[in-house]
């Protein structure tokens, strides 16, 4: 099974969590993924209607990332959610007849394993990208998410959180990364809301990011995006809050970069 999903199309994942909850003794299990807004679980067979995070018990396992068992006319439905490290990417809906310690315990293997499946397949699936859409997306935005990370990261010494609304921005962007024990973190808000205002943001991610890998301290890295931009983009404007996390002493630097002084 594990051979398997390794080479399986995204498409092909929703029969293949079904043969995996067959294997395991279950019953079914359904994929459902959360919309760009966190608003919808959107299930991955295209058949069923999205479930709503606020006032479901998939929503319930979604936001509290626990268990959650429901009742079904046909037995129970335990929702697992789908979490990548710590960022949480959805819920497994599993029917089984009755539930005990092992059929938990064998719920949670298609949790982890669809959840590391999802994560690395979405990175060249337009399907599963259109699938958690619930607008459509303009041009400077589409750009913009080409560049993201994910929009949670970290372990179990800090995490860090971010969302933009996905349809409408244009000016705002958000980049975050752990290097070693590091936390680095980056707020961006270029100039306009057109095609410019991402392609300025873009510049800017790229530049710090190239500083960042190459062990560039905080300083250097605001430098280097400045340098980026006036070589590149002499008559765009990017105002920027970049911030850096010592985990293990708790010690954080930040820089504002391009906003008016206030006195």
């Amino acid at each position: 099974m594990i051979i398997e999903a390794q080479t399986a199309l995204p498409v092909e994942l929703p029969a293949l969590a079904n043969r995996c909850a067959s294997a395991l003794g279950l019953d079914t299990a359904l994929i459902y993924l959360a919309d760009l807004q966190q608003q919808l679980l959107i299930p991955l067979d295209e058949a069923l209607e999205p479930l709503p995070v606020d006032r479901s018990s998939a929503g319930w396992a979604y936001r509290t990332v626990s268990p959650r068992v429901s009742e079904a006319d046909d037995g129970l439905i335990l929702w697992m959610p789908l979490v990548d490290g710590v960022e949480r990417l959805g819920v497994l809906a599993v029917r089984t007849a009755w539930l005990d310690g092992v059929r938990m315990r064998r719920s949670r293997m298609p949790a982890h394993l669809f959840a590391m499946l999802i994560t690395s397949k979405r990175a060249y699936s337009d399907w599963l990208a259109a699938r958690t859409r619930t607008a459509t997306m303009r041009l400077p935005a589409e750009m913009l998410r080409a560049f993201l990370p994910p929009r949670t990261i970290g372990g179990s010494r800090c995490v860090s959180t971010a969302v933009l609304e996905p349809a409408g921005i244009a000016g705002d962007a958000f980049d975050h990364s752990v290097v070693k024990n590091i936390l680095h973190t980056m707020i961006l808000d270029a100039m306009g809301h057109d095609l410019t205002a991402g392609l300025t943001k873009s510049v800017a991610m790229a530049a710090a990011r190239n500083a960042r890998r190459s062990g560039a301290d905080l300083a250097d890295v605001v430098g280097s995006v400045g340098q980026a931009l006036a070589q590149w983009l002499p008559d765009s404007f990017c105002t920027g809050v970049l911030c850096r996390l010592d985990a293990e002493t708790g010690v954080l630097r930040w820089v504002n970069c391009g906003h008016p002084h206030r006195c």
